[in-house]
């Protein structure tokens, strides 16, 4: 049902509606691939017209930079817990491939899109994300570091192909998942944090 008033939104309604429209973009940006989703696509899903959108959006960019941000902070917050367990660096590794695996299942939709659409964006937004997929690896290339300079590693060990190589097994997982799959989400998790680990730890 079309709203013929946005702009009578009290503050709470319009955040509201705000994260409607961002899981509504999700569904339609997975389903059509950002570039052939349109404006339009987006006013149908989330029952507005397509003028009214611009009361809570810029642009079809700036809705799809607010959707990889928050999972940006999902991650970052994926990464706070680990530390506060203050783990020994192979722990600390299993810990966080385990968590960051099993968050990507559960918002497939939204990890796929970071991982598949991110290049779309411009300007500042790119540069932005940029930055943020460089601090994901650096987080898995310091655990590497502090295990190899503690001797717990094969002195041989690779430090940034072993995180590049972690990393883009982990953030592969949420694109070949299948949810009618034999294997659980936990256990997909489980077993690619085990193989991450044994990547470096053997």
């Amino acid at each position: 049902m079309v709203r013929p008033t946005a702009q009578k939104d009290k503050p709470t309604a319009r955040k509201n509606r705000a994260a409607d429209i961002q899981t509504a973009a999700i569904k339609v940006f997975s389903e059509k691939g950002y570039s052939a989703a349109s404006l339009q696509d987006l006013a149908e899903e989330v029952g507005l017209l397509k003028g009214s959108l611009y009361y809570y959006i810029d642009s079809k960019e700036s809705i799809l930079f607010e959707i990889f941000e928050n999972s940006n902070d999902a991650v970052v917050e994926i990464m706070r817990l680990t530390d506060a367990q203050n783990l020994e660096p192979r722990d600390r590794l299993l810990e966080y491939t385990r968590q960051l695996t099993y968050w990507y299942l559960e918002h497939r939709d939204r990890a796929s899109l970071y991982f598949t659409e991110w290049r779309y964006l411009t300007g500042e937004y790119s540069d932005i994300v940029r930055e943020q997929r460089r601090q994901f690896i650096s987080y898995v290339r310091q655990i590497i570091a502090e295990a190899q300079a503690r001797g717990l590693t094969a002195p041989d060990v690779d430090v940034n192909i072993s995180s590049v190589f972690i990393m883009s097994a982990v953030n592969s997982v949420p694109i070949w998942y299948q949810s009618s799959g034999p294997i659980t989400r936990d256990e997909i998790a489980e077993r690619t944090a085990e193989l991450a680990t044994r990547a470096v730890f053997g």
